[in-house]
């Protein structure tokens, strides 16, 4: 895809609106990008036989670049001298801003075929899933510690509320504390973003 030699943040969308032929239009300001023979072939096809001379008359250098090849077009006359379009000399692409495609079959007497072209803006690409980076690895170790308090609190919890003839050990306050302090830091860490 390439830009808008005029709205420059807008993609041109291609169509093959017009008479089948690929063009690019830009779905901000409609304009339309031909490259090389394709505005000849479009007119050729209205007019049913080869259009009339589509040289420049009276070019001079414009304020675009063309957004094919990226250097500095030429204005001028299209067909009429009132016409003024934009045309990239190196790659012979013309560049035509809304209704202007209407006025230069207008102007050659052409009648066939549409005269303007309307896209919607390309779909975004679907954002790629997130890379597996160090904040997936702190989950993984959130997770492990939260277990592992909760482990531990079970256990603790176990050996106090069992008859002291059942168990071999007894409670531990500093493991509690621990176990306490691995759940809580596990269960905030899974908890951020």
């Amino acid at each position: 895809m390439i830009n808008c030699p005029k709205c420059n943040s807008e993609k041109l969308v291609e169509t093959p609106a017009l008479g089948n032929i690929p063009l690019d239009v830009c779905p901000g300001c409609s304009g339309i990008w031909f490259d090389k023979g394709e505005l000849e072939a479009l007119l050729a096809k209205s007019q049913g036989s080869p259009a009339g001379s589509l040289d420049f008359l009276n070019p001079k250098e414009s304020s675009m670049n063309c957004p094919r090849c990226g250097k500095s077009m030429s204005r001028g006359g299209l067909v009429n001298p009132l016409l003024l379009v934009d045309k990239c000399e190196v790659c012979g692409g013309v560049w035509l801003d809304p209704n202007e495609l209407g006025l230069v079959k207008k102007l050659l007497g052409l009648s066939g075929g549409p005269s303007d072209v309307k896209v919607e803006r390309a779909a975004a690409a679907p954002e790629a899933p997130a890379a597996s980076g160090p904040g997936s690895l702190v989950k993984a170790f959130a997770a492990v510690a939260a277990l592992a308090g909760l482990a531990g609190l079970s256990f603790e919890l176990y050996l106090y509320f069992s008859p002291t003839e059942a168990v071999t050990y007894t409670p531990s306050a500093g493991l509690t504390a621990l176990s306490v302090l691995f759940f809580a830091g596990g269960a905030f860490g899974l908890g951020r973003k």
